[in-house]
């Protein structure tokens, strides 16, 4: 580095040393997992159902995957009650204070993990809605984010999103599709994870109007499978089961375009909330 402070591109040969000198066969396999800590994790719920004062239908049904998830965090997971914060009906500033007293209330040097799920309307470009308007994918990340709050440092953030249009709000068969999302331009926090559903096609709802398909099909591998695999893995299987349940629908409605949960990571260990049988 010079006087200046810039720093010349490093030459192949000092790679090659710096490749020796750091080989892969020399660390253990915990140097690539998550701790583990003394709480499972903490989680955010944020379950945004009355739109009385705009154009959009309430999301009742949401409240079957409010449900479902707490039972999945406390029963399969192992979080303690008092790890899992449910709020309902926030506006935008409201999700905004709600998240900020989270990441400043919070000592997360004794969780493994921190969860935020949002389940409302959203929007490409990276929206999700309060009952009051818009709310971005970064705004979500922004309260978490290091040095901010440095307990949260190497801890592995997973931010899932269950929104529908709130044009078609799951009930149309035969909506646009609008452009495709892309919050991997927002994304840049490390140690974060994005699991999101964001569904032009408007297949939202089951049929026995019990819950999402997402959120379901997230639960059902979760309790299965929830101390089993690498989180990535288990996500990965979520998306699978609910592009099997889109493919079902295909089959009824002719005209109904495809759409599947999508998964954006820059996670850089593997996370398990049970490393005991690895």
């Amino acid at each position: 580095m010079d006087s200046g402070g810039y720093m010349a591109p490093m030459e192949v040969s000092d790679m090659d040393s710096v490749q020796d000198r750091y080989h892969y066969s020399q660390y253990p396999d915990e140097h690539f997992h998550y701790e583990l800590k003394r709480y499972k994790g903490y989680a955010v719920i944020i379950n945004n159902v009355n739109f009385c004062h705009t154009r959009f239908r309430n999301r009742e049904r949401s409240a079957h995957d409010v449900t479902a998830l707490r039972e999945m965090l406390q029963a399969r997971l192992l979080f303690r009650p008092e790890d899992i914060q449910i709020e309902e009906d926030l506006t935008t500033n409201q999700m905004s204070l709600v998240l900020e007293k989270v990441a400043s209330d919070v000592n997360f040097s004794e969780y493994s993990c921190l969860i935020v799920v949002v389940l409302s309307y959203g929007e490409s470009e990276n929206i999700v809605y309060g009952v009051d308007g818009k709310f971005s994918y970064q705004q979500l990340i922004s309260p978490f984010q290091y040095p901010k709050i440095p307990t949260l440092f190497d801890t592995p953030k997973f931010f899932i999103i269950q929104s529908e249009y709130p044009e078609n709000d799951g009930f149309s068969h035969n909506a646009p599709v609008p452009a495709p999302l892309s919050p991997s331009t927002e994304i840049a926090e490390p140690d974060t994870l994005f699991l999101f559903s964001l569904d032009p096609a408007s297949i939202t709802w089951r049929t026995d109007g019990k819950g999402s398909h997402f959120i379901q099909r997230l639960c059902e591998v979760m309790r299965l499978d929830g101390l089993r695999y690498d989180i990535t893995q288990m996500f990965v299987r979520v998306l699978r089961l609910v592009r099997l349940d889109y493919e079902g629908y295909v089959r009824d409605f002719i005209d109904t375009k495809l759409s599947c949960p999508r998964m954006v990571s820059l996670l850089s260990k593997e996370f398990r909330f049970d490393w005991e049988d690895y």
